[in-house]
């Protein structure tokens, strides 16, 4: 078992000073860096630690502007707010999740994290009241804010390949649109970045088909339901498709339901590569080819920086970019 001396002499500080830390002296005085820095060195030599002997390292605001029922449907989201939970809570970490930012208690928090979408008065409040900012899945400004984010010009752009190389040419896309709690009348926010991506390599591969670009309302199973049932009845007419990249694992088995509803057949006949590796996707008919999103990976890297931000103050705005790996699967079999 660790023993105190183990962790002061990894952590370069006094035994008394750990033991004090670890038993909660509250008459011990060090600087946030050295708690930190002993906390960390505890945790990675699996001393076993109460937690309540452990105060919180930081108060983080997290802004989660999705919309709430999006979020329920889409479990990409879904999972997104239970790791920032789950890792809050491994790290001693203080968050409170919010809509909108609040500048009126914006001085108890160290830091704020900020999913979804912001409207231009919104990121400027953001600013104004935080200095240490990062965003998850997005990048509104990168001038004036820090990201962690899947790349999903590099997922985007291998599936359309992946389908080139194989001799597709009928080859569509299904995506959806971001909407938010923070805007009027629930109106669409932004349009999916894969579309944009996905019209540039097929024009230039001339083989752009306007006519199998499908716009879903969001990104939940209902809406490639419906999708679905639309390219059902493209494939019983003379209307051909080889493959379909879909942006998400939840509009993909929404796309099969209809298509297995209509003919099992059918859900058989196109390719189909997808985002997210959720956990039904290996149980859907034909089982899912997907990109995987470490989306644990994901939110330690954007609390990470976070703690960089906030411990040495740092003010150079960075984008980090996760590649996806992509999980073969019967949707489309590797060669």
């Amino acid at each position: 078992m660790t023993s105190i001396k183990e962790i002061a002499l990894v952590a370069g500080f006094s035994q008394s000073t750990v033991s004090r830390l670890l038993n909660h002296d509250e008459t011990l005085s060090v600087s946030e860096n050295t708690r930190i820095k002993i906390l960390e060195t505890t945790k990675k030599l699996h001393y076993p630690i109460r937690p309540q002997e452990i105060k919180k390292q930081y108060k983080i605001a997290v802004f989660f502007s999705l919309n709430p029922q999006h979020e329920i449907e889409d479990v990409y989201y879904y999972d997104l707010r239970r790791c920032i939970t789950e890792h809050a809570k491994e790290e001693y970490i203080d968050i409170t999740f919010m809509n909108i930012p609040d500048s009126t208690n914006s001085n108890a928090y160290d830091g704020a994290i900020a999913v979804g979408y912001f409207d231009t008065l919104q990121l400027t409040q953001l600013r104004q009241n935080f200095s240490h900012i990062i965003f998850i899945d997005g990048n509104p400004d990168p001038e004036h804010f820090s990201s962690v984010q899947p790349d999903l010009e590099y997922a985007t752009t291998k599936a359309v390949n992946l389908f080139i190389n194989r001799g597709f040419t009928n080859i569509g896309i299904v995506t959806g649109r971001y909407w938010s709690t923070n805007i009027p009348n629930n109106q669409v926010v932004r349009l999916d970045s894969r579309l944009n991506y996905f019209k540039n390599i097929m024009t230039d591969a001339n083989l752009y088909n306007s006519d199998l670009l499908f716009q879903a309302h969001d990104f939940t199973m209902s809406s490639g339901l419906t999708i679905g049932q639309k390219i059902a009845n493209i494939l019983k007419s003379d209307l051909a498709i080889d493959a379909l990249f879909i942006s998400s694992d939840s509009l993909a088995i929404g796309v099969l339901n209809a298509l297995n509803e209509v003919d099992p057949h059918l859900a058989h006949k196109i390719a189909i590569i997808s985002i997210n590796d959720s956990a039904s996707a290996a149980y859907t008919q034909p089982a899912l080819t997907t990109f995987h999103i470490d989306i644990q990976q994901l939110v330690a890297t954007a609390f990470d920086k976070l703690d960089d931000m906030i411990s040495f103050n740092k003010a150079v705005q960075t984008t980090t970019l996760m590649t996806p790996t992509l999980i073969y699967r019967d949707s489309f079999k590797k060669d």
